[in-house]
């Protein structure tokens, strides 16, 4: 958390003065919406799907419309299981967006509509502006370069200089504490005689999370950096796509912490190898997200393609699979009831454990992962597999338990149903990636679902370790704990059902924050819970 906060500070901070520089300025300091009015009938044993018959597809199929695009459905992949052989080993680190600016020197330009449209996705970025520094901004914008590549080396924007010429020829960032601050050079020479200290300033490890997309190449470095300057005067240089920057770096963060993180999987090979000829293995990539998704889809045995199964779909499956082998083991001893156990990873090249990369996708991205698993993922893999979506269930833990509880509150808004019920494990509400994302108010409201509708028509259980608050009681600041919410979230919903036939169940497991999770999950398949 330390070097993403540190890495969000600088480079917002250059982004932020480099936009005020060009400006001449000082800054003090989806699916179609369904409404809902019925409630689904629901014993005590919220979410419960054991003793669901497997029927003719007909009777219980509903099927749902596949959103992907041509891109998305091409880059579909299916095989046989890589997981055991510890594909994260040999995952390709090397950012290919590079390998197509090889051939000399470009410029990324952000134009006014560019910041708009980023001032609209990414509102988080502006929080600690004041309206009034908003709108002066809007008004003052001027474009200016927001990134540079030579020969496929990326160099961000710590040394820059104005789109148009002006008073400024150009200038460079240097840490003042915890500030970026800016500096200006007037001319050629200049710039030529402090390169070499620039150099060894950037090399140091405080500069490490600052707005660069490769390493920094010292036989290069100088000669790159008075091309870009030379390309401006000449107008020789050629545009790189808006937002080709941002991903760059992205990546190159990514491949920093890949370098210092233990990229592994949980799993036990002796309990994973005797199902592995029940599991294909999916790549999914989705366009919203820029990201990739490995899927893993467990059939139970003597699966019947003739019949309807209910679907368990397990997020951040780098620590699910042993339960997905507990799962199936399970159904064969005949104590549930078959269905198919879905699990969803990141790809193999990122660390699928490390908050940062789970953020992105649970916190910031959440809106876009929910409709690549409503619009994308189930549609899809319903027209390989014969699901009983009314009966099936969405389970996420700690951050994916923040993002479950997104899904579900947000489910009348779409046109696809995939899931009837939905396990919401140990929401860490209170977590510094939920707390920063700019609709964090809206989540104590339940995302304003029941002013959209009357009841809940869905079912939930909502689980915790009864003592997991004292591990995180220094990021409570007075809103509820996690045992607190889970209660508080059963009763808001139960608040707009039929007393004898509750929407929501909470449960605490004698447990921390996360080792009850393979003992709940085989309750919840069970109905024993």
């Amino acid at each position: 958390m330390k070097n993403k906060n540190r890495k969000t500070k600088l480079t917002k901070a250059a982004a932020a003065a480099l936009s005020i520089i060009v400006m001449g300025g000082c800054f003090c300091g989806c699916g179609k919406k369904k409404e809902t009015n019925e409630s689904v009938e629901t014993s005590s044993e919220a979410g419960q799907v054991a003793g669901v018959n497997q029927e003719s597809k007909a009777e219980h199929v509903s099927l749902l419309v596949n959103h992907m695009t041509e891109k998305e459905l091409s880059k579909v992949t299916s095989g046989p299981l890589t997981v055991l052989d510890e594909p994260w080993n040999t995952a390709k680190k090397k950012d290919e967006r590079l390998a197509e600016y090889q051939d000399g020197v470009y410029f990324e330009i952000c134009e006014k509509e560019d910041m708009l449209r980023n001032m609209e996705e990414h509102p988080e970025a502006y929080a600690g502006w004041t309206d009034e520094e908003i709108e002066d901004y809007k008004t003052n914008f001027v474009p200016y370069i927001s990134g540079f590549v030579v020969d496929g080396r990326h160099y961000g924007t710590m040394i820059a200089l104005p789109l148009e010429d002006g008073e400024v020829y150009g200038w460079y960032y240097v840490l003042e504490g915890e500030t970026l601050t800016p500096k200006e050079f007037k001319d050629i020479e200049e710039l030529k005689e402090i390169l070499p200290k620039l150099l060894e300033e950037y090399k140091k490890d405080d500069f490490k999370y600052c707005y660069f997309g490769t390493d920094i190449d010292e036989e290069k470095w100088e000669e790159d950096i008075i091309r870009i300057f030379e390309a401006k005067q000449n107008k020789s240089y050629k545009i790189l796509p808006f937002g080709t920057t941002d991903l760059i770096v992205d990546k190159y963060f990514q491949n920093l912490r890949n370098q210092q993180e233990d990229m592994s999987w949980e799993l036990d090979k002796e309990k994973i190898e005797p199902i592995k000829d029940q599991i294909v293995e999916y790549t999914f990539y989705d366009e919203e997200l820029d990201r990739s998704f490995v899927v893993h889809v467990a059939l139970p045995k003597g699966y019947d393609p003739e019949k309807t199964y209910p679907a368990m779909v397990l997020t951040d499956a780098v620590w699910r699979f042993n339960d997905t082998a507990k799962l199936l083991e399970e159904m064969q001893a005949g104590r549930a009831d078959p269905q198919i156990v879905i699990s969803i990873g990141q790809d193999y090249s990122i660390c699928n454990s490390d908050n940062v990369e789970r953020a992105a996708v649970f916190c910031e991205g959440k809106d876009k992962f929910l409709d690549f698993i409503t619009d994308n993922l189930m549609p899809y893999l319903g027209e390989k597999y014969a699901i009983d979506n009314g009966n099936s269930t969405l389970f996420g833990h700690s951050l994916g338990g923040v993002f479950t509880h997104y899904a579900l509150f947000n489910s009348d808004r779409y046109e696809n149903q995939p899931f009837g019920c939905y396990i919401i494990g140990s929401p860490a509400f209170w977590s510094p990636y939920s707390r920063e994302m700019s609709d964090y108010p809206e989540q104590a409201k339940d995302y304003g679902y029941f002013e959209r509708n009357q009841t809940m028509g869905k079912s939930a259980f909502i689980t915790a370790g009864s003592d997991e608050d004292e591990d995180y009681q220094e990021y409570f600041q007075g809103d509820d704990s996690t045992t607190e919410s889970i209660a508080h979230l059963a009763e808001r919903i139960n608040a707009h059902c039929d007393p004898g036939a509750p929407a929501a169940v909470s449960k605490l497991y004698k447990s921390h924050h996360y080792q009850y999770i393979p003992e709940m999950l085989v309750e919840y398949v069970d109905g024993t819970k």
